[in-house]
């Protein structure tokens, strides 16, 4: 798989969209019927959700006078943003975590009740989608695979991951699922671009029981890191400064109250079937 940054941007060029339609003194309601759309459809190419054809660029620049300095580089973007990936022929948009995760240079991730998708098995992954649809678990399957590819080769992701022991412990798939899986991230953790971290039962209360969370670092030059929040109704994608710098304090705070790499390895060995 190609390393590439369209979601990157995307969020890039809805951001200085934005930015140039507010400096012309147009509110999105004025704009978008100029553009032939709705402002609800403006809003989305502005957020940085879907494709955005360069021509549809090129017009909200005319409507919008940019200079010219600024339309060259608006228009470079938007080349960019418009390249297909796999998430794109997949219906993922820009700005899910697959999407994110397949363009960023380091993920941290903490994990309560499951492993990491980008460190599942198929035959764990496929049991976990269980209960969705036949063609709903067919797509998530197809995905969780795809994200294995950010793992190995060039620009290899940067992946630090903490998981409690519950998810450990928990028979998702059954016995023979659950060796393959824990022999799986034995593997994983001999690459020197993934750390394996397991925060232990016996530690009892602790702010990582308030939820699963990940960090998104992204290549120089792109955007601020990102965090990702899945919840029962859906997910949180959080650019908040602010928030996103305490999630990273807590990341850190939970490294250290984990096992360290050789002794997770240890207890994984341990607990595999």
């Amino acid at each position: 798989m190609e390393y590439s940054i369209p979601a990157i941007r995307r969020l890039q060029l809805g951001k200085l969209l934005r930015e140039l339609r507010k400096q012309a003194g147009l509110s999105i309601h004025q704009a978008g019927p100029d553009l032939d759309m709705s402002p609800s459809t403006l809003n989305r190419i502005e957020d940085g959700q879907g494709r955005t054809h360069p021509l549809v660029v090129r017009g909200a620049l005319d409507l919008y006078e940019g200079p010219f300095e600024v339309v060259e580089e608006v228009m470079a973007l938007a080349r960019e943003a418009h390249r297909t990936t796999w998430w794109v022929l997949q219906g993922i948009g820009a700005n899910s975590y697959a999407a994110l995760e397949s363009e960023a240079a380091m993920v941290r991730n903490f994990e309560l009740t499951a492993f990491p998708g980008i460190l599942q098995t198929e035959a764990y992954a496929s049991a976990w989608f269980t209960h969705d649809s036949t063609r709903d678990r067919n797509r998530n399957l197809a995905v969780r695979m795809n994200r294995v590819n950010r793992l190995t080769g060039d620009n290899a992701l940067v992946l630090h991951v903490i998981i409690d022991e519950t998810a450990l412990i928990r028979p998702v798939g059954g016995a023979k699922v659950m060796r393959h899986q824990l022999r799986h991230l034995a593997d994983l953790s001999e690459l020197t671009n993934i750390t394996i971290q397991v925060l232990p039962l016996a530690l009892g209360a602790n702010h990582g029981l308030r939820g699963a969370f990940s960090v998104l670092t992204f290549p120089p030059d792109t955007i601020d890191d990102l965090a990702y929040i899945d919840h029962a109704a859906g997910n949180l994608q959080i650019s908040k400064a602010a928030t996103v710098k305490e999630l990273r304090a807590r990341f850190g705070s939970l490294a250290k109250l984990a096992l360290n790499p050789n002794e997770s390895l240890a207890l994984i060995a341990r607990i595999r079937p």
